[in-house]
């Protein structure tokens, strides 16, 4: 989804090829996927590791990258380094893959223990548990686990990182240290439930899916409660738009929750497919169709703009994940399949507008974006 302006500095070269790198993965995890429903023969071959391109190839590459940015140190590109050249072994050896993605997670780690050792706050430690999660995961597959019990761990290690950065913009909001203990009992619970095997067992002698569940809508309701969307949405252009995805992705937080409740993965065979794309199309996607226009600049040296237009794309994103989760609740294939021609078509019409917006740019006739959510 990185999108190349002209005249793009030799310092943003790395930062540009390795968001190449990620938009590269997430193309193959998206044809692995439609190969997964029988839709597309061209990955078959790769159709079980769909979640392992989306997640670590994809999501971690450009997380690192970005971690990598903001840390202003050179040596610091080997950890998205390390995930992109991960993303190429998938194709070809899953375990040497999932060597250089469990490196690269704890490259990540590393870089985001060191900034919050400079700055101990609140989101800075969320944000150490998120990376942790990443190579987690990947050490569970490493040893012999089942790629649906580490995908709920990389995918934990999305929605603890997005969770900080959602805290740090929203900091100024949060009243007192009240707040912040409400938040700290929140992630530990989730953590928890990780811990209790949830959402595919449970150890701890309750019921099955229990934490999981309440963690992930206590985590919905204090984040809309505490995010400054509540305010933006009463704006215009992109700080409205931004609101509208955030707001929507923490509604897929919680369907999510209601989802392990009334499809259990661990009971139904649909479960695990509706719990993981209500949190991974419905949560993760939308946080990312808030935040690109904010994060490409910094990232890609790309100068994109908010268009109305971009409506259009998180509108049929919002649909697609209806369309999945209604498909695995009430068993309709149909609407599962459709569900993932419209994802594919969102992720595209976005793409496609971002980049139009940024081979327009004009120095003189256009001002450079620049608008913060802050």
């Amino acid at each position: 989804m990185s999108v190349i302006r002209q005249g793009v500095s030799r310092s943003k070269v790395p930062h540009v090829l390795l968001g190449l790198c990620a938009a590269i993965s997430l193309a193959v995890g998206l044809a692995a996927g439609l190969s997964r429903l029988g839709l597309l023969d061209f990955a078959v071959s790769i159709a079980d590791r769909h979640g392992a391109f989306m997640l670590c190839g994809f999501f971690g590459t450009l997380i690192s990258l970005e971690r990598a940015v903001a840390s202003g140190q050179s040596s610091a590109f080997l950890v998205p380094g390390l995930s992109a050249a991960g993303a190429v072994l998938l194709f070809l050896d899953p375990v040497a893959s999932g060597l250089l993605f469990g490196m690269a997670g704890l490259g990540l780690l590393g870089l985001t223990a060191q900034a919050a050792f400079r700055l101990p706050q609140l989101f800075t430690g969320i944000m150490v548990i998120g990376a942790a999660l990443w190579p987690a995961g990947t050490i569970w597959w490493l040893l012999g686990g089942g790629l649906p019990e580490a995908s709920y761990y990389w995918l934990s290690f999305l929605v603890m990182t997005i969770t900080a950065e959602r805290i740090e913009l929203a900091r100024l909001r949060m009243t007192g240290a009240g707040a912040a203990k409400v938040l700290t009992a929140i992630v530990a619970l989730f953590c928890l439930a990780l811990v209790a095997g949830e959402p595919l067992s449970g150890d701890f002698g309750v019921s099955t899916l229990v934490l999981m569940p309440l963690a992930l809508v206590c985590l919905a309701v204090w984040l809309a409660a505490n995010d400054i969307a509540r305010t933006t949405i009463r704006k215009c252009g992109l700080a409205r738009f931004s609101a509208f995805a955030l707001l929507a992705g923490y509604g897929w937080m919680v369907i999510a929750a209601a989802l392990l409740v009334i499809l259990p993965p661990a009971q139904t065979a649909s479960g695990h497919d509706a719990v993981i794309h209500a949190l991974g199309l419905g949560f993760v996607l939308s946080m990312v169709f808030a935040h690109a226009p904010i994060i490409l600049p910094a990232v890609a040296g790309a100068r994109v703009r908010y268009v109305p237009a971009l409506y259009l794309p998180l509108a049929l994103l919002q649909l697609s994940c209806l369309l999945r989760t209604s498909g695995d609740l009430f068993g309709k294939t149909d609407f599962v399949s459709l569900s993932a021609w419209l994802t594919l078509g969102s992720l595209l019409v976005y793409a496609g507008l971002l980049a139009g917006t940024a081979l327009s740019f004009r120095p003189k006739g256009h001002a450079v974006f620049s608008e913060s959510l802050k």
